[in-house]
């Protein structure tokens, strides 16, 4: 599965982070490590709190990645949750794994 996390700075500029995994445990850590990564600033400062995440291709929507208080596990849920709920949308079903 080939996934990636974006962001808009205040800038303007787009920061971006993407990679694959061969399974959805895997992809959605990957995700939010990138996800966090990419919120954050020099010396800890939140540059977004929100990133849009793709999962192969499926637009999953804006994730609080920059919100402290939201734990890697929550979020891994809701990602996962998102991203279930927008391919059953489209007919394909869920992945099993």
């Amino acid at each position: 599965m080939d996934w990636f996390v974006s962001l808009r700075e205040e800038s303007g500029a787009r920061v971006y982070r993407g990679g694959a995994a061969p399974d959805r445990a895997t992809v959605l850590a990957q995700i939010v490590r990138a996800g966090r990564e990419i919120t954050q600033g020099e010396g800890g400062s939140v540059i977004s709190v929100s990133g849009e995440v793709v999962i192969d291709g499926t637009p999953v929507g804006a994730i609080a990645f920059g919100d402290p208080g939201v734990s890697d596990e929550k979020l891994r849920f809701e990602i996962g949750a998102a991203f279930d709920k927008v391919r059953s949308h489209t007919g394909i079903r869920p992945e099993l794994r």
